[in-house]
């Protein structure tokens, strides 16, 4: 009876190390949302690199081929359009702040201000304030940007 015992705690000791469940609890669904939170702004970041050193091959891959940009005229334009639009962009400089994420499973929006330092090879550089919604979707498991709204930021 000794014998069974032992077996049968030791079939017990088994059957509870294959149940554990503390794999899950280190990366349940915050743990999941923050990472996910970090990589969309990642992108961003990726994005506004970019858009500054005018890397169109980097612009290509960052955004999406579906992406869409709302402008404050009412009208939309698509991907090849806005590379076309942001590669002679003389910027020498991003600055981003006040920015924020909404995560939504495979969908990141990023609420931020931005402001954004031209190259002028007379006089002080000018500098646009911006706040821009950009809104990143998880293809493979990459980010990239799907939407893009821009708009002036009032004076403050």
């Amino acid at each position: 009876m000794t014998r069974w015992a032992t077996v049968v705690a030791i079939l017990a000791w088994i059957l509870a190390a294959g149940c554990d469940k503390r794999p899950e609890l280190t990366r349940g669904p915050a743990t999941a949302a923050v990472s996910d939170e970090r990589a969309v702004l990642a992108a961003d970041d990726a994005y506004a690199a970019a858009e500054v050193r005018r890397d169109e091959a980097a612009l290509r891959r960052l955004v999406d081929d579906r992406f869409q940009r709302n402008h404050d005229d009412g009208m939309t334009s698509g991907k090849e359009a806005f590379v076309a639009a942001v590669l002679p962009l003389r910027l020498v400089d991003q600055v981003i702040s006040e920015r924020s994420v909404i995560m939504e499973g495979p969908v990141g929006i990023v609420m931020a201000t931005t402001e954004l330092h031209f190259d002028q090879s007379q006089g002080p550089r000018p500098v646009s304030r911006l706040r821009y919604t950009a809104t990143y979707v998880k293809r493979d498991d990459t980010w990239l940007m799907l939407a893009l709204h821009i708009q002036g930021r009032a004076a403050e």
